[in-house]
C-alpha cells in the first residue's frame, strides 16, 4: 500500500505543474513560504499535499469501515437479541398451552367423580404433581374444616401421614393455619422456620430436598373450608413466584373439587346422623358385591336396631330421639375402619359393611365381622349403662357374611335378607345380643 501511495504522489508531480491545478498548486506554494523550511521545494511541497489528500481519503475510507462495522454488530445484537426473544416467546407459549391442558385435563377429571374419598385423592395428588420438579416430588397433604370440633384435621397425604405433624387437628386461631384464615392468600415460607409448630423436630429429615412449604387455603364462598400444605423443591417456589396467576387458577380448580366433595358428601349423607343415607349406601353394597365376586373375597352385614327406641320418642320427645340416633351413630362409626360403611337403613335401623371380613376362624376371631359387632353393641350398652329409663338403651345386631366361593349365588338382596334374619332372631330373644349366621348353622351370641 505504501508503495502504491509513492507512485501515486510521483505520477502527480508532473500532471499537477503542466495544468491549472498545478498554476494554483504553485500559488499557495508561494504563499505559504512563510511557514514553510527555507529549503523546501515546490516537489516536497507536493508531496506533502498529495500525501495530506490521500491521508485524509484514507481516515474517511476508515471511519466509512469503522461504522459499517459498528452498524453490522449492532446488528447482529438485533438479531440476536430478536432470536433470543423468539424463542422465550415460544417457549412461554408452549409453556402456558402445556399449563392451559393441565388445567384443561384437570377439571375434566375432577368432574368426572361425585365420591369424597376419591376427589380428595385427586386434589391431593394434583396438587403434588403440579408442585413437584425434577429434582424433587411434592410432599402434599389435605386438611379439611370440621365443624363439630372446629379444627382443621388431616384428611389425606402422598408422600406423608399424619404422623409428620405435631398433631392430627390444629384449631383455626392456631399457626400456621390462624394466618391463611385471615389473609385466604397462599403461605410460601422455608421449612425451617416452622420451629415444630407444624411438623414433628424428628420428621424434618424426611423432607429431604422438599425444604419449602407452601400453605394454601381453599377457599368457597368466601370462606375457608379446608388447606393444602405443601413441602417442595425450591425451585418449585420460584416457579410459583415466577407465575402466581398460573397457580392461582390451580389452587380455585382444587378448592372447586373439595366444593363437589362437599356437595357430594351432603348429597350422600343422611342430614341427621351424618352416615351414608341408604339410597348411597345400597348403591355400593351392589358394588362391593360384584368386587367381592371379581376379587373372590368375603363381604360381611351388619343390620343395627336400637332396643325399646320407639319409648324414648313417646316419652321424651323427638328431639331427644334424634340426638340418640346421633349418639349411636358416631358410636358405630368409631367402632369400624375407614374402609367400612356406615348407612341408615330406616328410622332407628342402621347398616354396617365390612369389605374383605368375614367370620374368622371362630365367631372370637379378632377382626372378623362377629367382633366388631360385639364391640359396636358393648359401646353403645357403655354409653347409655346407669341412665334412667327409657334412655338405658342397648342395640341387637344381626350378622350375616357372603363368602366365595360358597355363596357366589347370593346378590346384595340375599345378603341383606340373611342378616334381617339375624337381628330379628336377636330382637326377639331377649334384645342386647348379637345373632349371626354361620355356613351351616345359626349361632347367638350375645
Amino acid at each position: 500500500m505504501l508503495v502504491a501511495a509513492l507512485v501515486v504522489i510521483a505520477a502527480s508531480i508532473p500532471l499537477a505543474q503542466g495544468t491549472q491545478v498545478g498554476d494554483r498548486l504553485l500559488s499557495l506554494f508561494f504563499a505559504a513560504q512563510l511557514w514553510l523550511p527555507s529549503l523546501a521545494t515546490f516537489e516536497q511541497f507536493l508531496i506533502v499535499v498529495v500525501a495530506a489528500v490521500l491521508l485524509a481519503l484514507a481516515l474517511v475510507v476508515l471511519g466509512c469501515v469503522g461504522v459499517v462495522a459498528a452498524l453490522s454488530v449492532r446488528h447482529r445484537k438485533q438479531l440476536t437479541r430478536l432470536a433470543a426473544s423468539n424463542r422465550e416467546v415460544s417457549f412461554r407459549t408452549d409453556q402456558h398451552s402445556r399449563q392451559y391442558e393441565q388445567l384443561l385435563t384437570l377439571g375434566q377429571s375432577l368432574v368426572t367423580q361425585l365420591d369424597k374419598r376419591v376427589l380428595v385423592q385427586h386434589i391431593v395428588e394434583a396438587a403434588s404433581r403440579m408442585t413437584s420438579v425434577p429434582k424433587a416430588n411434592a410432599i402434599a397433604s389435605l386438611w379439611l374444616l370440621h365443624f363439630e370440633t372446629e379444627t382443621f384435621r388431616f384428611e389425606h397425604g402422598l408422600y406423608c401421614d399424619e404422623t409428620l405433624f405435631a398433631k392430627p387437628a390444629f384449631l383455626p386461631t392456631e399457626l400456621p393455619f390462624s394466618r391463611i384464615m385471615t389473609t385466604q392468600q397462599p403461605w410460601l415460607s422455608p421449612v425451617e422456620e416452622d420451629d415444630g409448630v407444624l411438623i414433628r423436630p424428628e420428621k424434618v429429615s424426611q423432607l429431604a430436598a422438599a425444604t419449602g412449604r407452601i400453605l394454601v387455603p381453599l377457599v368457597i364462598e368466601h370462606n375457608v373450608m379446608g388447606a393444602l400444605v405443601l413441602f417442595c423443591h425450591p425451585d418449585a417456589l420460584q416457579q410459583y413466584e415466577a407465575q402466581p396467576r398460573y397457580y392461582e387458577a390451580l389452587w380455585a380448580e382444587l378448592a372447586l373439587a373439595l366444593a363437589i366433595a362437599i356437595q357430594g358428601e351432603v348429597a350422600i349423607l343422611d342430614r341427621l346422623t351424618g352416615v351414608h343415607n341408604r339410597e348411597y349406601f345400597m348403591k355400593r353394597l351392589v358394588q362391593e358385591v360384584e368386587r367381592a365376586n371379581r376379587y373372590q373375597l368375603p363381604l360381611s352385614l351388619l343390620m343395627i336396631d336400637i332396643d325399646n327406641f320407639k319409648q324414648v320418642n313417646d316419652t321424651l320427645g323427638h328431639p331427644q330421639g334424634d340426638a340418640v340416633l346421633k349418639i349411636i351413630s358416631k358410636i358405630i362409626k368409631k367402632a369400624v375402619r375407614a374402609i367400612d360403611l356406615v348407612g341408615r337403613y330406616g328410622g332407628e335401623e342402621f347398616a354396617v359393611m365390612l369389605p374383605e371380613t368375614g367370620y374368622g376362624d371362630d365367631v372370637t376371631a379378632t377382626g372378623g365381622a362377629p367382633v366388631v359387632a360385639e364391640r359396636i353393641r358393648k359401646m353403645v350398652e357403655d354409653e347409655f349403662h346407669g341412665l334412667q329409663k327409657p334412655l338405658n338403651l342397648t342395640i341387637s345386631i344381626g350378622v350375616a357374611c357372603r363368602k366365595f366361593p360358597e355363596h357366589r349365588e347370593w346378590d346384595y338382596q340375599e345378603l341383606i335378607r340373611h342378616a334381617d334374619d339375624q337381628l330379628l332372631r336377636a330382637k326377639t330373644t331377649g334384645k342386647n345380643k348379637v345373632c349371626l349366621l354361620l355356613p351351616d348353622k345359626s349361632q347367638a351370641v350375645s
